[in-house]
């Protein structure tokens, strides 16, 4: 199944670009998806590790899975004062 990543904040940066496209088997978890997205797209890989991702506006743990019509976002954690 096709699926894209919105990225924001420094996910952005380091891509140059707001969104992700990526092939995935269906089932995929979210633990899954950041591993292949940091395979994918190894200049993420250290933040993604560290980032949430959101499914359908709602923060998912690593063990939700992945539906090819779901919003998925990428949340690198914040920094700063």
């Amino acid at each position: 199944m096709k699926i894209q990543i919105k990225l924001f904040a420094a996910a952005r940066e380091i891509s140059e670009r707001g969104e992700l496209e990526l092939e995935v088997a269906e089932g995929l978890s979210v633990k899954a998806l950041k591993l292949k997205i940091s395979a994918e797209h190894p200049k993420l890989s250290e933040l993604i590790l560290r980032s949430a991702v959101s499914l359908n506006r709602e923060f998912a743990t690593d063990e939700s899975v992945v539906h090819e019509k779901d919003e998925i976002a990428l949340i690198p954690p914040v920094s700063g004062g």
